[in-house]
């Protein structure tokens, strides 16, 4: 599939309730290039809390956009990031997946209209702070945990690898038979 025929890719991460995607940044990103092209990537931090400063550093050098929404209210940085991706996905009608990394179910509804707008919504949320109401809307093959993104990637480069020699190994029996021709 070319760049161009790819499906295009937006992410939003809630960094309050996910934290510990700081340290699988590059395994989430490589997961959404399997997926398709990135056009969008922000995360959504308080830096009134240091833990989140330091995760949004890690982040920030891998190309995320970073928002900081330093509201002490209650869901604020939700609130953020609900306006932000529905307004992305309003700008950008081709948008055609849009992976969260959040796990509270405030998002319920943000993903009801995404739906409707005919997104695919894949979410990536932390052990013990996943609403099974997102499970459910999303479906059992588009919602995963964090700490399985590593292993999800390596099973995924394997099987890559893997086509790519059997396709070598082909190319070269098929140039072999050509010269014996």
């Amino acid at each position: 599939m070319t760049n161009q025929h790819k499906a295009t890719i937006a992410i939003f991460c809630d960094i309050q309730n996910v934290s510990t995607i700081q340290d699988k940044g590059n395994y989430l990103l490589d997961f959404a290039k399997s997926q398709g092209r990135i056009i969008w990537k922000n995360l959504y931090y308080n830096s009134q809390h240091k833990n989140q400063i330091d995760a949004k550093n890690k982040l920030e050098i891998i190309g995320f956009k970073c928002v900081d929404v330093p509201c002490p209210l209650k869901n604020s940085a939700d609130n953020q990031l609900i306006a932000d991706c529905l307004n992305v996905v309003a700008r950008n009608p081709s948008l055609k997946i849009i992976i969260l990394v959040l796990g509270d179910r405030d998002f319920a509804g943000m993903i009801c209209v995404l739906h409707s707008l005919g997104k695919k919504v894949i979410i990536f949320a932390q052990r013990g702070s996943a609403s099974p109401k997102l499970i459910k809307l999303v479906g059992d093959d588009n919602f995963h945990f964090v700490d399985e993104l590593q292993m999800k990637e390596e099973v995924r480069r394997k099987k890559e690898e893997g086509i790519a020699n059997k396709n070598a190994r082909s190319e070269f029996r098929a140039s072999v038979k050509r010269k014996m021709l």
